[in-house]
């Protein structure tokens, strides 16, 4: 998979000249590499684009391992158009995707900015643009690749946009995304008491009707007219205060007229197929709903990735048992290989192993306040490497980041920042060391105990700082050109 890789020999516009020299893991074609656990025989990477420093040199970032990306800069510094990079090499059948690997790819997409990533460069620009000419220096070429654009229900694209609809049954939702989707503390506020008890009755644990005295039993496919039911005619409930209860049936009586709601649920199997990029249009969503949507489909991947994975690593047990067997005793041997199959046809139930790219994180996982996808994220963060599950934050604001998660980062690529805090906070987040002294273009020289800040600020767009573990310090890339057409010129 991958093919040759072609020889593209230039400068890139901007370079820069570090010591010490760098050191990094060797990559394809004698290129570097990004977050290599381990070296090992083959490679399993994509193209991210150029070393900004003599000799220029290829720079790969590897996908064998599961990672936690992230990437930073201000707005209009290129961050966007990076993550567009990655997802299309993730996806990609030609040169810029090295190994055998076939991953998920979901875009969650706060702004739309990925409205255009169905129509690629060469078909939409002339042969004369400054994109095509680009595009072909770096020796790339056009493919269509596997994607597809979802919006929630209630929402719209352009016609010339084909999209997929999805929804949600008021029974996806927790009770933690019902008081997200409220803004309430479910331990704190007694309208949180009040959703949670709720939920459990109507759920799990039933309720007698006061109307007739019968017994509602639990569904677990609830509507919302269901909740309002219980809300009004559980005598149970009326030990909560008048207005706490009116405050509930408002909102609730409010969602009947929110389009995402319907009877069909959300099913992550769709948004996650083996090579292929789903992108989820967030943009008309208000932002607590965002939210909620978007915990909701963290917590079902990481589920459903559980299940795939703990068949995966008992595929290889049983192969490697019915070799043992196979000469001593080949009944078993054919039985070992009858569980090897069956695994793998429980492991397609689940989900292959995925990266999720979040644009504009900070939204999803800020510092401070109530947010429903916060503690999911969180978890996926920590845990979700374990399940071969990678994923791509990326912020303009490093600083309104949730502290927990600023330092599980194995990857960054910092883009020209402004604001002092979020500088502050991005260089505490670095692994690898940052030089005492820089030169940009033979002209500009930084040096002294502030180098980090002044070269964030002044990098040029399209640049950006990676960080990784294995280099002994920071180094410059001049990210590749995106084969598909980038929506975020004016962000």
């Amino acid at each position: 998979m991958g093919g040759q890789i072609p020889e593209a020999s230039f400068r890139t516009e901007h370079g820069f000249a570090i010591k010490p020299e760098l050191s990094l893991d060797k990559g394809p074609a004698n290129g570097l590499l990004m977050g290599q656990n381990a070296p090992r025989e083959g490679f399993e990477a994509i193209y991210l684009g150029k070393h900004a420093e003599t000799p220029y040199r290829n720079v790969w970032l590897d996908t064998r391992g599961a990672h936690v990306l992230y990437v930073m800069g201000k707005r209009r510094s290129g961050k966007s158009y990076t993550l567009g990079v990655l997802a299309e090499g993730l996806a990609a059948q030609s040169w810029v995707k090295q190994g055998e690997s076939s991953q998920g790819v979901l875009i969650l997409d706060t702004m739309n900015v990925y409205l255009t990533m169905p129509f690629d460069i060469e078909n939409t620009h002339s042969d004369q643009s400054d994109v095509v000419k680009e595009f072909r220096k770096w020796k790339l070429s056009t493919e269509q690749l596997p994607m597809t654009l979802f919006r929630p229900r209630g929402t719209t694209t352009p016609t010339a946009v084909n999209s997929v609809e999805i929804a949600l049954r008021p029974s996806d939702l927790g009770s933690d995304e019902w008081c997200g989707l409220f803004e309430v503390d479910p331990f704190v506020d007694p309208l949180g008491h009040l959703i949670t008890e709720l939920y459990a009755k109507v759920l799990t644990d039933g309720y007698t009707d006061s109307r007739s005295g019968n017994f509602v039993p639990p569904n677990p496919n609830f509507l919302l007219q269901d909740l309002l039911i219980a809300l009004e005619y559980d005598h149970d409930l009326d030990r909560y205060h008048r207005d706490t209860r009116e405050a509930l049936r408002r909102r609730l009586d409010m969602l009947r007229r929110v389009p995402i709601f319907s009877d069909t649920g959300l099913d992550v199997r769709q948004l996650m197929r083996p090579r292929h990029i789903s992108v989820l249009l967030l943009r008309e969503l208000d932002q607590q709903m965002r939210a909620v949507l978007v915990a909701l489909i963290v917590k079902r991947v990481m589920q459903l990735r559980g299940v795939s994975e703990q068949q995966e690593r008992m595929i290889t047990i049983h192969l490697a048992r019915a070799d043992k067997l196979s000469l001593s005793d080949p009944t078993a041997s054919s039985r070992e290989k009858e569980l090897a199959e069956e695994c793998q046809h429980k492991a397609r139930e689940g989900l292959p192993r995925s990266w999720i790219i979040i644009d504009e994180a900070h939204n999803y996982i800020p510092s401070h306040g109530v947010m429903p996808s916060r503690k999911p994220l969180k978890k996926y963060v920590d845990e979700g490497r374990n399940l071969g599950l990678s994923i791509v934050v990326a912020t303009q604001q490093p600083s309104g980041l949730d502290p927990s998660i600023q330092r599980n980062a194995d990857m960054l690529l910092i883009h020209a920042l402004s604001h002092h805090d979020d500088i502050v906070a991005a260089e505490g987040m670095i692994n690898a060391a940052c030089p005492a002294e820089v030169a940009i273009d033979t002209r500009q020289k930084i040096e002294g105990g502030r180098t980090f800040e002044t070269l964030v600020r002044n990098l040029p767009l399209g640049y950006a700082l990676a960080s990784t573990d294995r280099a002994n310090r920071l180094f410059p890339i001049r990210v590749r050109p995106r084969a598909t057409v980038h929506g975020g010129t004016d962000y």
